[in-house]
């Protein structure tokens, strides 16, 4: 393929996650996972239009989402992770990036030309304002979280040893995937999870963790001598991500330990301007290189220990009080 051939085809590559993500809502993955379906048996199923069923299932199998014989049509390797009760399902994760996210990039020049939030300007709230405002919203992020997070805490036990320490709360820490996998390998420390009300009320609760409701923007509860912010500061520009440590800082006793995982910009060879790129529009900030993670600690009075590998992309910072 030539060079404006091969630019033409990427000008519409978004096709295809849109046809895969349109799949996950509409549950053709799920009416396969059991076995193969002719188009007619999918589209009565499903209460879909026959024809335009036919097509999107074309499409599915011309993208290896699918596979085809003798009419029926058959989950591949691609896609048996996108049915909702694989064990380690991506269907919400997948369905994500196709809504208000797509809008916000639609949008992104604004951004750009303004450093404010584009998904704020097409919506009227910032983005976990909006999604608080809706529970069914709300709940579908943190599942699509959850699906990047389990994967993402495999070898954390490896990593850190968490047994040094009598408790630990996971601060934002979401459907508890962080929490788990700690608890696999460390059956004697107590474990809170702390979060928003609307987020410890819509998941199913675990009898070793105890779940505590609240806003790390106000108060953290005083529960732990160690303290976990996964994934939390990148979100927030450097006023709020500060206002975070400043709690934390007050949450814990003397000598107490904060874990800060992150994608660090400068212990990384992949490029993070795309995703720095996602931050700024939804969220006005952008993926930090570890110094700039430390800076912030140690403006909330934090004292830097060291920093130790988790996985391809993130870098747990640990710091002490």
């Amino acid at each position: 393929m030539n060079k404006k051939d091969s630019l033409k085809s990427f000008f519409t590559e978004h096709w295809k996650y849109l046809a895969v993500s349109t799949a996950c809502k509409l549950n053709i993955f799920d009416v396969l996972a059991e076995k193969g379906k002719t188009a007619i048996e999918i589209s009565q199923s499903l209460s879909l239009h026959k024809k335009n069923t036919k097509i999107l299932l074309d499409a599915l199998y011309e993208i290896e989402f699918l596979s085809h014989e003798n009419d029926t049509y058959i989950l591949t390797e691609n896609s048996i992770y996108l049915t909702e009760n694989h064990s380690e399902s991506l269907k919400y994760a997948c369905m994500h990036w196709a809504t208000e996210h797509l809008t916000t990039w639609q949008n992104l020049d604004f951004s750009i030309r303004t450093n404010k939030s584009a998904f704020e300007d097409q919506f009227g709230a910032s983005y976990f304002d909006y999604l608080n405002q809706d529970v069914q919203k709300l709940t579908d992020y943190h599942k699509a979280m959850n699906a990047y997070a389990r994967d993402d805490y495999k070898k954390i036990n490896h990593v850190i040893d968490f047994s040094i320490h009598k408790s630990i709360m996971d601060v934002g820490g979401s459907y508890g995937a962080l929490l788990q996998t700690i608890k696999q390998n460390n059956i004697n420390v107590k474990c809170y999870l702390f979060d928003l009300d609307l987020v410890i009320e819509s998941q199913e609760k675990r009898n070793d963790i105890t779940y505590i409701k609240g806003d790390f923007f106000e108060r953290i509860s005083t529960y732990s001598e160690a303290i976990i912010l996964s994934r939390i500061l990148h979100d927030w520009n450097d006023e709020k991500a500060i206002k975070i440590l400043n709690n934390t800082f007050k949450s814990l006793p003397e000598n107490g330990f904060l874990y800060v995982i992150e994608n660090c910009s400068d212990k990384l060879t992949t490029n993070l301007s795309l995703l720095s790129l996602n931050m700024l529009a939804v969220c006005e900030s952008y993926e930090r290189s570890s110094l700039e993670y430390i800076s912030l600690a140690n403006k909330a009075d934090f004292k830097f220990r060291e920093a130790k590998k988790l996985n391809q992309l993130q870098t747990i910072l640990i710091f002490t009080k």
